[in-house]
């Protein structure tokens, strides 16, 4: 299911019981609803494996509260800036992120927006389960996280196998490979720079 309308009228409100991808092409109004108890009404959403949400004004509160109800989600793709307008030291909301942190099976996220370390470090402690990352990131960030993606001294990415950093100069491929080698952060690997993205494997 492709919702595009940035206003959504209950009237005229379909149920579409058979969906289990859904994407999201901008921030909708629903009236007098929020925009999952809207969903809800649409679709079943314990049966959704992919979301795909374009729009960057989504809020990441909303995204993280539609977790709670998607369960058995695979794949996530995102076009926003994650921390922005999020208040991660709210109560409700560690309770919330801790509770997704355990329930989701999320293996497979997009990150179309440039991402900071703190970013990259919140999305791994809310979703442990990824085994694949594609993500802009920030420039001056890319050697620290790549450094925190593959860091053995914490459990978080333990299932990650495959990282592609989208749109980066080709100079990154030598200097991931520095990093690497130089650090021992990796003993058996690939990596290749296509189309401008970096892709690394192990």
């Amino acid at each position: 299911l492709h919702i595009a309308s940035e206003e959504i009228v209950g009237d005229c409100l379909n149920y579409f019981p058979n969906v289990n991808e859904l994407s999201i092409e901008n921030k909708f109004k629903a009236s007098g609803d929020s925009i999952i108890a809207t969903l809800r009404r649409m679709i079943p959403l314990r049966q959704l494996t992919k979301l795909v949400i374009k729009s960057h004004l989504f809020p990441m509160e909303d995204i993280i509260n539609l977790l709670l109800f998607t369960p058995n989600l695979h794949t996530l793709s995102l076009n926003l800036y994650i921390l922005d307008d999020f208040n991660i030291n709210s109560n409700r909301q560690k309770e919330i992120c801790q509770y997704v942190s355990k329930k989701n099976k999320i293996q497979d996220l997009i990150l179309n927006q440039r991402c900071s370390l703190n970013e990259i470090q919140f999305i791994v402690y809310l979703l442990p389960r990824l085994k694949c990352l594609k993500a802009q990131m920030e420039r001056k960030e890319i050697g620290q996280i790549i450094r925190f993606l593959l860091s053995k001294t914490h459990n978080r990415t333990r299932n990650l196998f495959y990282l592609c950093i989208l749109e980066v100069p080709k100079v990154c491929l030598t200097e991931t490979k520095v990093l690497i080698e130089s650090e021992n952060l990796l003993h058996d690997y690939s990596i290749k720079y296509i189309d401008r993205d970096l892709h690394l494997w192990w």
